[in-house]
């Protein structure tokens, strides 16, 4: 098959803005007599990580161990938006189409500064089909194909190897695992449908016998070294039908979205006409280009919106844009190849802000850095609030340190975005909602949250249980700092154990005031 060659893919400018952050919480004044209360009571005290640009340590009395977090200590990590958040939102698309009138042409002037519409000539597009990489090629067509310049009959399989040289192995059988009908070795690795010609009805798909998906256009293989790989080339108005309904959502349309459709064809046509990955396919059809579901995904509203754009795409000095896009900008774009805009659209997105809880032992292993001493955002790229997307981490552990992009460290932790602001969490209970009043959840039964036979739960009972001058509890049994013991406090006290002491009442404020409970 022949293709036409256009577009290449723009670089990207990296932030440099520092913006210092520390997670965690702020360390309370007067903590240096709480500090000496609990050392006298032989407790190792915790690495406290404070938000005023420095790192705090709470060193024990031996100065050559340096203490680590608990694994168990929770952190919540606070975000904006779904994705990358460079170009187009696709959530803030919707929401200006829907809420406030705009039309496509408005939306990708919005998010794609410094480029103008401009017009793709016909051309086609090959597509590596990575699903099915390392695998030959077996198709067929209900009203017949064409391999080797032969036909092939209605519901007869085509089974392609690809060899040295460019060329194939041929193998047409009776049926997908029928008997063999007749072989052949080709130097055109492609089965051809009846008709190249582009917008052909569905009977004409060539479709795989592994899970029966159709797709339109030719479908061919290649080595890639010596790993195989199926291609499937097509024209460019016929591949965005496959494109557009999985990377948006078709029922925008009907509830007044429409044009959000219409944007998101422009800009999926601009990145494929500016992509240029292999000798052998100029994109692929995963998260890692832009993700193509053949013609089993088409959608009649989302055919439409390609259709009523044909050939439209955006440009900038006479070339394709790569116009990239994600799923929710959170609020405000990322910046990069297109100037970062605010995102008032983004607020129609379930996902403009979120938050998700992680342990301490969570971020250290994603890191492996041993055990957490601390996690700290050392830069942003100061658009949006909470000074925008975090473009530097530095994590310190027990087993060394190290220092990763924003991006890096969104994937490491798998959060939605790289913008996110890391709160509170030290596993310390705060104040009852009314002072002195116990967890109802807890109230009923004093073994509740106290794990069976343990010796808090022995010197509960030996105290006299609700009715002993602790009274009833207020939260469950938790670990200590550095999982030096346990702890649980009650309405009046604090039943603490440790190996050296035991299991002994203290007053709870010890706690409160060694590890505060407020917010950075």
């Amino acid at each position: 098959m022949s293709k036409t060659e256009f577009g290449i893919r723009a670089g990207r400018t990296a932030w440099t803005r520092r913006r210092r952050y520390i997670a965690g919480r702020p360390v309370r004044r007067g903590w240096t007599s709480s500090v000496a209360r609990v050392s006298a009571l032989g407790i190792a005290p915790l690495l406290v990580v404070g938000a005023a640009g420095m790192a705090v340590h709470f060193r024990s009395a031996e100065p050559e161990i340096r203490e680590s977090v608990a694994s168990d200590t929770p952190f919540t990590l606070s975000g904006h938006g779904n994705g990358h958040g460079r170009g187009m939102g696709q959530w803030g698309a919707y929401g200006y189409a829907k809420d406030q009138g705009w039309a496509a042409e408005r939306i990708l002037a919005h998010y794609y500064g410094g480029t103008t519409l401009g017009t793709l000539a016909d051309a086609q597009i090959s597509v590596r089909l990575q699903g099915r990489d390392d695998q030959t090629l077996d198709v067929y067509s209900a009203v017949g194909a064409v391999v080797a310049g032969k036909p092939v009959g209605p519901g007869e399989a085509v089974h392609l190897t690809p060899t040295a040289g460019g060329g194939a192995n041929v193998v047409v059988t009776r049926g997908c695992a029928g008997e063999v009908l007749w072989q052949d070795v080709t130097d055109h690795p492609w089965v051809d449908p009846v008709d190249l010609g582009p917008d052909r009805p569905p009977n004409e798909h060539l479709t795989f016998c592994a899970g029966d998906t159709p797709y339109r256009g030719a479908l061919g293989v290649a080595l890639d070294g010596a790993a195989v790989r199926t291609v499937n080339v097509l024209g460019m108005e016929d591949y965005l039908l496959g494109v557009v309904p999985v990377e948006a959502k078709a029922e925008w349309t009907d509830t007044g979205g429409a044009e959000a459709l219409r944007a998101q064809a422009v800009a999926a046509r601009s990145y494929a006409a500016a992509e240029s990955r292999e000798a052998y396919a100029r994109t692929c059809d995963t998260q890692s280009c832009q993700v193509y579901g053949g013609s089993a995904v088409e959608d009649p509203r989302t055919t439409d919106a390609v259709r009523s754009t044909q050939g439209m795409i955006l440009v900038k000095d006479n070339k394709a844009v790569a116009a990239e896009f994600s799923s929710s900008t959170g609020g405000f774009t990322a910046g990069g190849e297109f100037p970062a805009v605010e995102d008032q659209g983004d607020t129609a997105s379930p996902h403009h802000d979120w938050a998700v809880t992680l342990t301490a032992g969570d971020i250290a292993t994603a890191f492996g850095v041993g055990e957490l001493h601390t996690f700290e955002v050392v830069t942003r790229n100061n658009f949006g609030v909470d000074g925008g997307r975090v473009t530097g981490v530095k994590v310190v552990g027990s087993a060394g340190t190290t220092e990763v992009t924003g991006a890096q460290a969104r994937a490491k932790l798998k959060l939605k975005s790289d913008w996110f602001t890391v709160g509170e969490g030290v596993g310390i209970p705060g104040e009852p909602s009314v002072p002195g009043e116990p967890d109802p959840s807890l109230a009923d039964d004093d073994t509740v949250g106290t794990n069976p036979g343990s010796p808090i739960a022995e010197k509960y009972k030996e105290l006299g249980g609700v009715n002993s001058t602790v009274g009833a509890p207020v939260g469950p049994e938790m670990m200590l700092p550095s999982e030096a013991g346990k702890f649980r406090m009650y309405q009046n006290g604090t039943i603490i154990w440790t190996e050296k002491l035991g299991a002994q009442v203290i007053d709870a404020s010890v706690l409160r005031d060694w590890i505060p409970t407020g917010g950075s």
